[in-house]
């Protein structure tokens, strides 16, 4: 049976039990906003997070799923909910604090149960699942609603502007979802970045060129988890104009992985990685390798391996 039919029979059911069924509707569109990773398009903005969610549970779009069963199940749904309540309270008003570690428990509590689903098979439709919409909609709320980029974040840049989302990878060595958080006139937004299932990222960077453009760049030099990702800023959206996701020609032929002592540096003021070697608190290029450069121009931006001149 197809995975995303499986979550739908065994999971909606109880997102309906843990779900307030009241007849009051919103302005959300809801098959416009079941189709969208994050950052794919404008967020909804609705003046009710708890009803927003609730709808698209009830239409069979979205719904809650963790990693545990029967009387945990219902504890840990019951998490959530409690969490988007909360959100709800301090968006009105109610509540004079965001709730911090509410959210980032039941976003933790869902992407630890999709980690499980993609390592075991990937839905055909990722971005129709219920459960993944659920998701998605539910961290571009509670990203959309928190005062700080820190609250939300794991990481950030040096300026404190925007920072890092890294969900899943409790049942993997590395993330299954990262994010990029970054603000905007209205407040912060989130968009996604890399692919699901197998992107982490462990720097961000902001950036700009001669012509005053201004870019994030998303960055992870870690063996085959290598990839940069790079974002421009578009008014108030981001468009990724340049990636690297393959593990460049950087080492040296004999270059022996983790027995040597060899790694990739990455100079933030040259916009350039080389394959360095340690000496106390200095890195050192390793001579005759190539280096990796970004170029920033727009959305002709681009990286390319080459020797240092």
């Amino acid at each position: 049976m197809n995975i995303k039919k499986i979550i739908i029979i065994m999971a909606l059911p109880l997102c309906f039990a843990a779900c307030n069924h009241n007849n009051q509707g919103t302005k959300t569109e809801i098959e416009q906003d079941i189709h969208w990773f994050p950052g794919k398009y404008v967020a909804d903005e609705p003046e009710n997070v708890t009803e927003y969610l609730e709808n698209l549970c009830r239409e069979g779009k979205a719904c809650v799923v963790t990693h545990s069963y029967g009387e945990d199940y219902y504890k840990d749904s019951l998490s959530v909910w409690q969490a988007i309540r909360h959100l709800d309270d301090y968006a009105n008003g109610r509540r004079a604090y965001y709730p911090t570690e509410e959210i980032q428990n039941a976003l933790y509590l869902i992407a630890y149960e999709l980690d499980y689903v993609l390592g075991h098979n990937i839905p055909e439709e990722v971005d129709t699942a219920p459960s993944f919409v659920f998701f998605y909609r539910f961290l571009e709320q509670a990203v959309r609603l928190s005062p700080e980029v820190d609250y939300v974040t794991s990481e950030h840049c040096a300026d404190g502007t925007a920072g890092i989302i890294n969900l899943g990878g409790g049942f993997s060595c590395y993330s299954r979802f990262s994010f990029l958080v970054y603000p905007t006139d209205k407040g912060l937004r989130v968009t996604m970045v890399g692919e699901i299932g197998n992107t982490t990222i462990a720097k961000l960077f902001h950036l700009t060129d001669d012509a005053g453009r201004e870019y994030y760049l998303c960055s992870n030099n870690w063996g085959f988890h290598f990839c940069q990702y790079l974002f421009m800023r578009d008014g108030d959206k981001l468009k990724e104009v340049a990636s690297i996701k393959n593990f460049p020609d950087l080492f040296p032929d004999n270059f022996e992985g983790e027995k040597d002592i060899e790694e990739v540096i990455f100079n933030p003021n040259k916009l350039r990685w080389d394959c360095c070697w340690q000496n106390g608190d200095i890195w050192i290029r390793v001579e005759g390798t190539k280096s990796l450069f970004l170029e920033l121009d727009g959305i002709n931006s681009r990286f390319k391996v080459e020797s240092a001149q």
